[in-house]
C-alpha cells in the first residue's frame, strides 16, 4: 500500500515526472507499433488518447494516482492534526461512503470508484495504518491471517451464492467498493508488514517491473486487441479448466511484459 510510504514523505516533483514519463512511453509506443503493423487504423481519438494517456484516463489508475498524489501535502497536514478517534470517526465514515453505500439502492455518493477520491480514500487508510503503526504489532498476525482469510472466503462464497440467485450480479463484492475487498487488503498489507523477508536483487528488479506490466496490457487501445484477438477470452470461459487457462495467460503476460521493459531499462541504460 504505497499510501502507508507517502504519508510519512513529501511531495516529489521528480517522482510525479518520472510516473507521468514511464506512462508516456508505454502508450506512445504501443499506440505507433499497432498502426505501423496495421493492427489499427490511424484515428485522431486513438492518437488523442496514446498521447495524452493522463488528462484523457488512458489509464484510470494512472490518472487517478496523479491526482491523489498532487493532494499528498493537504492530505498529510490532515492526517497530522487528526487525533485517533477523531481519525478513527473518520475512517468510519469513510468506509460507509464508500464501501457500504454503494450497496444500497438509489444512493449516489459514489458514483466510480476508479477515480482520485477512492484513492484518497486509501490514502487516510495507509496514513492512519503508519501514523499508529505501533498498534499493528507482529503479535496481532494471526488475527490478520484469519481476517484476511475469512474475507477471502466470504467473497468467494458471494461469487457462488449470487450466481444462484442473481447471475448478472455474481461480481458484487468483487468490485473497489467491496467492504470485504478493503478489509482483505488491509489485512494483507499488515500481514505482508510485519513479515520479514531477506533483501533479493532479483526479486527487486522484477517488482521494480510492475508497474510497467499494467502500462503496457493494460493500454486502452491494446486491452481489448489483447483479451479478443490474442487470448480469445471469451471462447475459454466455459470450458472445465478455465481456472487453469487464466493462470497461465496471467503468468505469460506477467512474464512477458517484464521481459520487455528490461529491455527498455538495459538501452536507455537505467540499469
Amino acid at each position: 500500500m504505497s499510501a502507508y510510504f507517502l504519508s510519512g514523505s513529501h511531495f516529489k516533483i521528480k517522482s510525479l515526472k518520472k510516473i507521468w514519463g514511464i506512462t508516456l512511453f508505454y502508450s506512445i509506443s504501443i499506440y505507433l507499433l499497432l498502426v505501423i503493423f496495421h493492427v489499427i487504423p490511424i484515428n485522431p481519438k486513438d492518437a488523442l488518447k496514446s498521447f495524452l494517456p493522463v488528462l484523457t484516463g488512458n489509464y484510470w489508475y494512472v490518472s487517478a494516482y496523479i491526482g491523489m498524489y498532487i493532494l499528498v501535502p493537504y492530505m498529510n497536514i490532515v492526517i497530522e492534526h487528526l487525533e485517533k478517534k477523531e481519525y478513527q470517526k473518520f475512517l468510519l465514515l469513510l468506509f460507509i461512503m464508500f464501501s457500504l453505500l454503494p450497496y444500497l439502492k438509489n444512493i449516489t455518493v459514489v458514483t466510480n470508484n476508479n477515480s482520485v477520491i477512492n484513492l484518497v480514500y486509501i490514502y487516510f487508510v495507509g496514513g492512519y495504518l503508519r501514523k499508529y503503526s505501533s498498534d499493528f504489532t507482529k503479535e496481532n498476525q494471526k488475527y490478520y491471517i484469519l481476517i484476511f482469510l475469512g474475507s477471502l472466503i466470504l467473497m468467494l462464497s458471494s461469487i457462488v451464492v449470487l450466481d444462484l440467485i442473481r447471475p448478472k450480479s455474481w461480481f458484487a463484492f468483487l468490485t473497489t467498493s467491496s467492504p470485504l475487498e478493503a478489509i482483505a487488503g488491509v489485512s494483507l498489507f499488515l500481514i505482508s508488514k510485519n513479515t520479514s523477508i531477506s533483501y533479493n536483487e532479483i526479486i527487486n528488479k522484477i517488482a521494480a517491473s510492475t508497474f510497467a506490466v499494467y502500462l503496457i496490457h493494460c493500454q486502452a487501445i491494446f486491452l481489448p486487441i489483447l483479451w479478443d484477438k490474442i487470448v480469445h477470452a471469451q471462447q475459454w470461459q466455459t470450458i472445465p479448466y478455465m481456472p487453469v487457462y487464466e493462470l497461465l495467460v496471467a503468468c505469460i503476460i506477467y512474464c512477458t511484459a517484464t521481459l520487455i521493459d528490461f529491455t527498455r531499462l538495459y538501452i536507455l541504460h537505467l540499469w
